[in-house]
């Protein structure tokens, strides 16, 4: 079984500066699917299933800031991601390391959420959420 480096860039639209995530741990690949209505039947078994189109998709990133400064380095790393990831029309793409670059996936998102960071002592690593909207495939 091969191991291969991951990482997930952030492209901004406009601009087009990128912020690659650090140390992520968790990406939540999109997963398609419908948003059906079901009706189910009071007296007779069965249902009613009408077909609604897709449902919106999200993207969830997890990772880990690391600083061995401490609690500064870590506040400028926090800053940077918040500057950088913004809530502006971007591009987001998961790609691996097999010799050059292999790109695994690549959408228009926009981020819907603040980026969380859960833990209140920075001290020399603090962990982020980041969650995405997608927009175009």
């Amino acid at each position: 079984m091969a191991s291969y480096t991951v990482q997930v860039v952030f492209q901004l639209g406009i601009s087009g500066e990128e912020y690659i995530f650090p140390h992520v741990f968790q990406v939540s690949d999109p997963e398609s699917g419908g948003k059906d209505t079901i009706i189910e039947g009071i007296r007779g078994d069965g249902c009613i299933v009408i077909p609604s189109g897709k449902k919106s998709e999200t993207i969830t990133i997890r990772g880990r800031l690391i600083d061995n400064d401490g609690y500064a380095g870590l506040t400028s790393l926090m800053t940077t991601m918040r500057n950088m990831v913004t809530r502006d029309q971007g591009t987001l793409t998961l790609q691996h390391f097999n010799g050059t670059w292999v790109q695994d996936w690549q959408f228009t998102v926009k981020r819907i959420e603040p980026i969380d960071f859960p833990e209140s002592l920075r001290t020399w690593e603090q962990e982020y959420s980041c969650k995405f909207l997608i927009i175009a495939y």
